[in-house]
């Protein structure tokens, strides 16, 4: 299964006015299709899901990282620019790359770091897989 990078179109930043469109997250999704549009390599490996709010209100932007068999992560505090999709791409390039989701920190892209909201196990580990389990 390829990685999903799901984007909050309906994440809008504090100082921007409710009424205000398009919001910031759906200008982060579109700028995100632009640049996996250019890149079919990237493409082929990554689905890009716009999803109508993550709940991460307090974080805007907001996307999420996921895969089978994976971690999945929550980002947030992304601004909607070029900035933001070079460092998505970056990140999204070494998920994939992995096996289980975890990306070794010194392979973080800069703009990743300190943006990570919440981890998430994989949903389909098997039972008997999970510490503490004997």
């Amino acid at each position: 299964m390829p990685v999903e990078l799901v984007v909050c179109e309906t994440c809008r930043h504090p100082e921007d006015p409710p009424e205000a469109t398009p919001r910031a997250g759906a200008q982060l999704a579109g700028l995100m299709e632009r640049a996996l549009a250019a890149d079919p390599d990237l493409a082929g490996r990554v689905r890009l899901r716009p999803l109508r709010c993550l709940m991460s209100c307090r974080r805007p932007c907001a996307v999420a990282v996921r895969a089978a068999g994976r971690m999945s992560y929550v980002l947030g505090d992304l601004p909607a620019d070029e900035a933001s999709v070079e460092t998505l791409t970056a990140y999204l390039r070494a998920y994939a790359d992995t096996p289980d989701g975890i990306v070794p920190f010194k392979q973080w892209p800069q703009g990743v770091k300190g943006r990570f909201v919440a981890r998430m196990p994989p949903l389909d580990e098997p039972e008997e897989d999970r510490p503490g389990k004997t």
